[in-house]
């Protein structure tokens, strides 16, 4: 398994191919790449996403977290980019996300978030917009083979989810996709991120918030992954009927991102 890769100013970034298949085979590394948002990417950071070949972006964000965090390329880093189609594209009254919306008019207590978290997690699976993205990436990948980079805003929910379901349409065991979902653990330092994430709410909503209420947000559990695994259910059922991949989309996905034997 490939280690967490440092970046200068980007976060969770790690690849997540170099999982063993049955048969002594394993997914490709150096191919698929996850991690946070790339706002702040300092020109070292833009030159070691080149330097690893990513041609392709899949941004899970809504466009008032696209907005306020602009992901940030230059001549020598600037891949094409797949995001939420204007019409799955979330928003209130205030044009923020939903989980923003939820932070400022609802969240008070670490109760309340964990709750958020569970029915994000539910209903990720029938979501129209990323039901859609994650078809749209899947056939591109399919047909190209090219190395990737799929974030949100933390690189670990929606992004989550997104490779949690591809390592399972790519043969990866059970235990080993949940191992690499919890490895958000070992790139984060949840207690500094909460609290920093506290003094800019309170910022940017004018309100208090109590870092520990936040924790949720920013932690990954088992139980949140199995949700969403448990509504998608069997993954080549759900990628043909669901995402409508065919066969020989799920064929060319194994060719391009299984290591070549």
């Amino acid at each position: 398994m490939a280690e967490l890769l440092k970046f200068d100013n980007v976060l969770n970034v790690r690849d997540f191919g170099g999982h063993a298949l049955e048969g002594g085979r394993m997914v490709a590394c150096g191919q698929l790449f996850r991690g946070a948002q790339i706002s702040n990417t300092s020109s070292q950071d833009r030159s070691q996403f080149a330097d690893y070949g990513i041609s392709l972006i899949v941004d899970f964000r809504y466009r008032s977290e696209r907005k306020r965090q602009t992901s940030r390329f230059d001549a020598n880093f600037n891949p094409e980019v797949l995001e939420l189609l204007k019409d799955h594209d979330q928003g209130d009254e205030d044009h923020l996300a939903p989980h923003e919306s939820f932070i400022l008019h609802e969240l008070e207590s670490a109760e309340d978030a964990r709750r958020y978290m569970i029915n994000s997690y539910t209903e990720r699976p029938d979501s129209p917009a990323f039901i859609s993205l994650t078809a749209r990436a899947f056939k591109r990948m399919a047909d190209s083979g090219e190395a990737i980079y799929v974030h949100c805003a933390a690189g670990k929910d929606r992004t989550g989810t997104f490779a949690a379901l591809l390592l399972l349409l790519l043969g990866v065991s059970d235990a080993d996709v949940m191992d690499d979902y919890l490895r958000t653990r070992e790139a984060l330092e949840f207690s500094l991120i909460k609290n920093m994430a506290a003094k800019k709410m309170e910022e940017r909503y004018g309100r208090v918030y109590d870092p520990d209420a936040l924790e949720p947000f920013f932690g990954v559990e088992p139980e949140f992954l199995l949700k969403s695994l448990d509504v998608i259910g069997d993954v080549e059922r759900y990628a043909k009927t669901v995402l409508g991949l065919t066969g020989t989309d799920l064929a060319n996905l194994r060719r391009h991102y299984h290591a070549a034997s």
